[in-house]
Formats: structure tokens, C-alpha cells, sequence
């Protein structure tokens, strides 16, 4: 490490680790710097500048990640984190210093949801950086999330109940008139399966004589490999066997014979696209417009799913039993989405525990 003057502006610098750190106005300041570097040069000799470990975490996405989360947080890093930070060694960056990205990220106009996603990739960043590069202490940890305003809990309260019952959804499927979209949306309704999951599945994954749908993998739109890819579940919980109705299995009976009298039929075929799977634009399409003719709510092609899982936990079944046909990582996650679904009635809890507790007068007069 050493001082440096730079004649032809009359600014110095700091050259360390075959790095250079430029724009000191007087000497001092650089020899501050310098003196920094050294006091904390064991503890220096795996950090890097922020930029870098941006960079570096970006990377590790890529890698880690689907492709569509790696594009989102590429874009969240390089638009909003790293314009609104300074380029300096990750362990001479404060609470302080997070707190104020904290504050500015609080003045932008996005909605909570994604202030407190940018949040999340934010501290995740110095997680990241306390794994790989034995930053001693994560400066992110006291951040808090923001809270959500009482016009965006309202949002989310009727987004929760945007869901369609069983005749909602007859009305709406009599109007979609093409086959394999069809099929589509009965086993999006009827399993709860993510639209991934379903358009993934082949022939080779329906196992009719034991009415089960095997979950093993995924297709993803956005990829750097074309215009999809088929890759692992979610998580590792995501692989399930999900159980049918003897209903749905003869409908599936009816509609493979139907792909088997087309020419070229394989059971690598995509169950719904055969050679190709459906296209999300025309997935859409055939459901608003369906929508439309049957004049029933609108809803997302993911409520498909939260319209399952209302349905079951609405009629009484096991949480748990549910959180796994979902294909739900843990319980707390199906919890944390349906709990208002659970039943609340006190007298039925008074009814249960009444019985037991009879003889508790009479321990008392034992006494």
C-alpha cells in the first residue's frame, strides 16, 4: 500500500492490492485512507469493493437461480442498489450507510411489496458477502421492512378471496372451446399445480391406473437458452405425487386417446402442446376471453391454484395434507397464505374441550 500524487490534476491516490483509489484532494486524506487500509489489512484480505460484490452476487444468480430471478434481480442491482450507493470496500460500509439507501428506497413510488423485495436482495447482498468473503459484520441486519399502507392490506384482502368456486369455474370452462387449453386449465384447477409444473408435465408423468400426476420438474419462459427450458422443480419439496378424482382421470382417459390418434404421438410429448408447450400469450387470451363470454370475475392464471387450495382447506381438509399437495417448502408458507380460511368458531372449540373438562368441579371439591 502506498501514497501517490497525480501531477497533472493535483489529486492523490492509494494503490493497494493492485487496485488504485483515486480523487484524495490533499495528501492527508489519502494517507487517512491508507492508514485505514493497513489497521484493517488482515481483516482486508478477502473483501472486495461493492461494485464488485454486486457483480460477484449477480453471478452466483445465475447460476443458482431461474433464469426469470436472475433477470429480476440483474435489473433491481443495477438500476436501483448500485446507482444509490458508493463504490467503496464492503467492510467500510456502515448501518448508517444502509439505513440512508433504506431512506431513499422509501421516497421512490413503488409499491410496498417491491421496496421490501428490493430490501430483501439488498441484505441478501451482504449475506452473501458474509459466506464467500468473510465480511466480519453484516451492516443490513437492523433494516426493517416497510409496512404495508391500509389501501394496499385492502388490496390484498381482496386478492386473497379472488377466487372462483366450483360453479364459477363449470361457467367458465364451457366457453374455452380448444382442447388442449381445456385440459389445461381443468388440471390447474382440479390439482393446484403451478402453470410451470403443468405445462412441463409429458404423457410419460400421468400415471391413469393409479390416478396419479407425477411433479418432477418445470418449464420456464425467460431463458438465455431459447424461448424455454425445462428445469427442476421449485424446491426440492415441489416433487410430489399428486392425487386425482376418478373424475378428472377419465376425462385425461378420454383426452389421451384423442393425442393418440394424432400422427407422430410420443409419450415425450408435452401433455398439453404435444411437441411444443402452450404459449403464454394465447394462454391468456383463451382465458379472458372465456371470462368474457361466461361473464364470471377475473382472475390470474395462478389464482387457478389459490382457488384449489381455498376450495380444500374451505371444506375442512388437513393443512398439512394441503401444504403438500401444493408442494409447499413447509406449513408455514401455506399458513402464512390461507390462514383466514381456517375455522375461527369459538363454540365448536367450546363443544370439544366441554367434555373433558366435567370433572374438573369435581377435583375441586376433592380438595
Amino acid at each position: 500500500m502506498s501514497v501517490h500524487k497525480n501531477k497533472s490534476n493535483n489529486t492523490w491516490y492509494v494503490k493497494y492490492n493492485n487496485k488504485t483509489k483515486r480523487g484524495f484532494k490533499t495528501k492527508k486524506e489519502a494517507i487517512n485512507y491508507n492508514n485505514q487500509l493497513l489497521l484493517n489489512k488482515d481483516d482486508n484480505s478477502n473483501l472486495i469493493g461493492f461494485y464488485e460484490l454486486l457483480d460477484s452476487y449477480i453471478q452466483y444468480t445465475y447460476n443458482n437461480s431461474l433464469y426469470s430471478t436472475y433477470i429480476k434481480k440483474k435489473n433491481i442491482i443495477n438500476n436501483i442498489i448500485k446507482p444509490n450507493f458508493k463504490n467503496k470496500l464492503i467492510n467500510c460500509i456502515e448501518p448508517l450507510d444502509c439505513e440512508n439507501f433504506r431512506n431513499k428506497l422509501n421516497s421512490l413510488s413503488y409499491s410496498t411489496s417491491y421496496k421490501n423485495n428490493i430490501l430483501c436482495i439488498f441484505k441478501n447482498i451482504f449475506s452473501y458477502a458474509t459466506y464467500f468473503y468473510h465480511l466480519n459484520s453484516d451492516p443490513s441486519s437492523r433494516l426493517k421492512s416497510f409496512t404495508k399502507t391500509h389501501i394496499e392490506k385492502m388490496e390484498d384482502r381482496y386478492k386473497e378471496n379472488n377466487v372462483w368456486s366450483y360453479d364459477e369455474f363449470n361457467r367458465f370452462i364451457e366457453y374455452v372451446d380448444r382442447l388442449s387449453y381445456k385440459t389445461l386449465f381443468i388440471i390447474l384447477f382440479y390439482t393446484g399445480v403451478r402453470l410451470g409444473e403443468a405445462l412441463a408435465l409429458n404423457w410419460n408423468d400421468i400415471d391413469l391406473d393409479n390416478r396419479v400426476i407425477h411433479i418432477n420438474k418445470s418449464l420456464t419462459r425467460k431463458t438465455d437458452k431459447g424461448n424455454y427450458e425445462i428445469k427442476e422443480t421449485k424446491t426440492a419439496s415441489s416433487i410430489r405425487d399428486i392425487k386425482i378424482t376418478k373424475g378428472l382421470t377419465d376425462y385425461l382417459i378420454n383426452y389421451k386417446s384423442f393425442e393418440q390418434n394424432v400422427s407422430g404421438f410420443n409419450y415425450d410429448w408435452f401433455v398439453m402442446g404435444r411437441c411444443e408447450p402452450l404459449p403464454q400469450t394465447t394462454i391468456d387470451r383463451v382465458k379472458d376471453n372465456a371470462i368474457k363470454k361466461a361473464n364470471v370475475k377475473r382472475i390470474r392464471i395462478h389464482d387457478f391454484r389459490h382457488s384449489h387450495a381455498t376450495i380444500l382447506i374451505s371444506e375442512g381438509c388437513n393443512i398439512v395434507a394441503v401444504s403438500k399437495r401444493l408442494g409447499h417448502s413447509d406449513i408455514e408458507m401455506t399458513l402464512k397464505v390461507y390462514t383466514h380460511l381456517l375455522p375461527r368458531n369459538e363454540d365448536e372449540i367450546i363443544d370439544k374441550l366441554e367434555k373433558s373438562s366435567q370433572n374438573l368441579l369435581k377435583i375441586f371439591s376433592n380438595k
